[in-house]
């Protein structure tokens, strides 16, 4: 199974999935997922390009909304985490993760899946001190603060991700690098071409503590990073019988195969091939555990943005591979509800860490898998496979990508592509029925099949959002005040440096 991997998108999302062609072209294989970092910016319209934190220089509506209309499809299955360049208005609707499109899927906030029997974590956004312990506070519409502040990485994302048990995480991408992973790569050699990366590391202030943290306690095998437009790798090595002792991770989470794309997009490529790195050196693995770290650069020419992974599917050769949720995070979702349903305080306020400590059992993941198993009888009752898997039962179903908003259209003035969704996401609704119904022992009917179909929550887009559309012609919005914005561009102090990371210059 090949993985590709791929740093900063910045829209340029044509241009990604046109390299994985050439890259499958010229070597004659196949590339199954593809997993990017960051900054993936899913612009369906000019209202989700309102919502997106860049200089008024950078707001272009890239390439997305074709996927999003059904004009294209994307190729290859992708999995993608928040930055700190994106659609605030689109990723919030599916803060528990969701298809952004067909064949795209977005992490959420903090997320476990499984695809091919490996497992996969994702952590969007950035880390800012001052927002860490804080709750989910900001509102839409959104202020020019909250656009900024709703992408900073929160406590309790961390803490129900470090909730994860075995077998250990194969994978994880988040958007920033792990607080002092430079330290454990070649500083030199990033040194000759991102002297200011080494200065802000020295200082402290480079990468995420919070996610620093689960990779030591995690240890994963893989750790994907983008953010700082730099390739960079690094070998962190975990001691087995020392290293997070501490039956409560969360205490310490924080105090305060080579592709490069060429300009003439003839690409080379190295295969990394997990598997036989393992068997090249079976001693490591008795005593010490190793996380493979890569950060790569955003989608230019000549820059190293791609990476191409051979990794082992852990399901039986020939049988499809299927995107799945992971029945722990499920049961960790399901037993930290009652905290996120209240975690909304603008002030920081830190998490009482034994509030996480032994969220589920094997009997209650057992559980959770045996009650997918009912549901996936009861929906496919008429032509129920014989030997059906964990995998059928437990598959993020694509058909659960509803749109609920008008989609841009460069050859139409359609006033309609300035509104908002025309009703919530259902995507989100069916998620937490999901979890309330795997989680309990009622009987599971057709009026759970209902409760688990987007169908159930979605309206007439059309029609609705001509209604929107009457509604706004009557009722014009009233332009700010002045006092508002002076009120506002206060509050921003502490955000405006946000959209400027990274994009400092035209040609960078």
């Amino acid at each position: 199974m090949k993985i590709a991997i791929e740093g900063c998108c910045h829209g340029e999302i044509e241009t990604i999935y046109n390299s994985l062609k050439n890259i499958e072209k010229m070597t004659k294989s196949k590339i199954d997922l593809l997993i990017c970092c960051g900054d993936y910016e899913a612009l369906r319209n000019y209202h989700d390009l309102k919502s997106l934190a860049v200089k008024p220089k950078y707001k272009t509506m890239g390439s997305f909304y074709k996927y999003y209309s059904g004009e294209v499809k994307a190729p290859i299955l992708t999995l993608v985490v928040g930055g700190n360049h994106e659609s605030s208005n689109y990723f919030t609707e599916i803060n528990n993760g969701g298809w952004l499109c067909e064949n795209i899927y977005f992490m959420g906030r903090s997320n476990v899946v499984e695809f091919g029997g490996i497992r996969i974590g994702g952590l969007s956004g950035i880390f800012k001190e001052y927002d860490y312990q804080k709750g989910y506070f900001e509102t839409k519409p959104f202020s020019d603060e909250h656009l900024r502040s709703v992408y900073h990485i929160r406590e309790l994302d961390v803490f129900k991700f470090m909730q994860i048990g075995e077998p250990k995480l194969d994978i994880v991408f988040s958007h920033d690098w792990p607080m002092g992973i430079i330290d454990y790569g070649d500083r030199n050699a990033l040194m000759r071409y991102k002297q200011d990366l080494i200065d802000d590391s020295d200082k402290g202030e480079l990468g995420n503590p919070a996610t620093m943290a689960a990779l030591k306690h995690l240890k994963p095998r893989f750790w994907f990073s983008a953010h700082l437009h730099a390739k960079f790798a690094a070998l962190v090595e975990h001691d087995n019988d020392n290293e997070n002792k501490d039956n409560n991770p969360t205490k310490t989470s924080t105090s305060s195969t080579t592709t490069t794309e060429s300009s003439n997009d003839t690409p080379t490529t190295t295969e990394t091939n997990e598997s036989s790195d393992k068997k090249a050196n079976p001693k490591k693995d008795n005593t010490k555990e190793f996380t493979r770290f890569l950060a790569l650069d955003k989608v230019l020419p000549n820059r190293d943005f791609l990476q191409v992974l051979q990794f082992e599917q852990k399901v039986p050769i020939g049988q499809p591979l299927k995107l799945c949720y992971d029945p722990q995070w499920l049961l960790i979702q399901s037993k930290t509800k009652h905290i996120s349903e209240t975690y909304n305080s603008p002030t920081a306020k830190p998490l009482d860490p034994d509030l996480f400590v032994n969220l589920y059992t094997n009997e209650e993941v057992k559980k959770v898998e045996d009650r997918a198993k009912e549901i996936y009888k009861l929906k496919n009752k008429d032509n129920l496979k014989e030997n059906f898997t964990i995998q059928d039962a437990l598959e993020i179903k694509k058909e659960n990508f509803v749109k609920n908003t008008y989609c841009y259209n460069p050859n139409s003035t359609n006033q309609l592509s300035n509104l908002p969704p025309a009703f919530d996401n259902p995507q989100n609704i069916v998620y937490e029925n999901l979890i309330k119904i795997i989680t309990q022992d009622t009987e599971i009917t057709n009026e759970t099949l209902k409760e688990l179909d987007v169908l159930t929550y979605s309206g007439n887009l059309e029609e609705l959002q001509k209604e929107q559309l009457n509604q706004r012609s009557k009722h014009p919005q009233q332009p700010q005040s002045e006092q508002s914005e002076k009120s506002e561009k206060s509050e921003q102090k502490q955000y405006k440096d946000d959209s400027e990371i990274i994009l400092l210059s035209d040609d960078d």
